[in-house]
């Protein structure tokens, strides 16, 4: 049975180009040449663990190098003298062999089997994104004719998130409100039921908007500058919570001789 084969290839990181040895071989006359031949070179050296052999068919590795890659010998002379320099290549056994330093790190390499699982790996992917694209299309449709259905839902319906209404006691709460300030504001709104509803998820009761109505009413109505914050998205915003308390405050008796006793 035939041995299986690998299949090699040389992983290019990111900074390639902006490493110090590359940008300055790059600066050199006939640099972006040699950095090809130098791309070259690691691609052949792929399958060897980084060492190009030299076989003797040329006079020198120079020369052999530049008819394996068809380049000009003169430009892989400069080439080697550069990369030896720079200390990017070396000789094994003092030998015409060079060695790549680099290609170990950027070497990937996988068997023929590996490979062909991967394709077919990456053709099942393709597949499923193709079908899921289709759900998405399909299930879009749906929603669109789902909306066109909905159009004639209430405001009701749509703020308790559901088909039916829910029994938040809106009346009740803009109803006291009016009372106690002389406004007209209806329990209908779409901003006052919002804050309403908003409120009672965080779990305050009825009595709570009472107790903030009847707080904020005995401080600001008679205040010409504060009167016109008597209004639901004021009294039951996000500083609900901070008027609530102002009753639990006002309300406890005076300190008098260290000790808590009545005015």
């Amino acid at each position: 049975m035939a041995e299986e084969k690998n299949y090699f290839w040389i992983k290019i990181r990111q900074d390639f180009f902006t490493d110090p040895y590359i940008k300055l071989l790059r600066r050199m006359a006939g640099g972006d040449t040699y950095t090809i031949i130098y791309l070259e070179m690691l691609v052949k050296s792929a399958d060897t663990n980084g060492t190009i052999y030299f076989q003797g068919a040329g006079s020198d590795i120079a020369e052999e190098l530049a008819l394996m890659l068809n380049e000009n010998v003169e430009d892989v002379r400069a080439l080697l003298a550069y990369l030896e320099a720079k200390k990017l290549i070396t000789h094994p056994d003092l030998n015409e062999d060079i060695y790549l330093v680099a290609t170990p790190d950027l070497t990937g390499s996988e068997t023929g089997s590996a490979r062909r699982v991967r394709e077919f790996r990456k053709r099942q992917k393709e597949q499923k994104v193709l079908q899921s694209n289709t759900q998405v299309t399909i299930s879009n449709d749906s929603k669109s004719k789902s909306n066109s259905n909905s159009k004639s839902k209430s405001n009701k319906d749509i703020l308790s998130g559901s088909d039916e209404p829910d029994q938040l006691p809106y009346k009740e709460v803009v109803n006291y409100l009016n009372e106690k300030t002389g406004s007209k504001y209806r329990s209908s709104g779409t901003k006052t039921k919002k804050v309403i509803k908003a409120r009672f998820n965080e779990g305050f009761s009825l009595d709570d908007f009472r107790t903030v109505i009847d707080v904020k009413s005995k401080q600001w109505l008679t205040d010409q500058k504060m009167k016109q914050y008597l209004r639901p998205e004021t009294l039951f915003g996000t500083k609900f919570e901070s008027y609530l308390n102002e009753n639990q405050v006002t309300s406890k008796p005076a300190m008098k001789n260290g000790g808590y006793g009545t005015r």
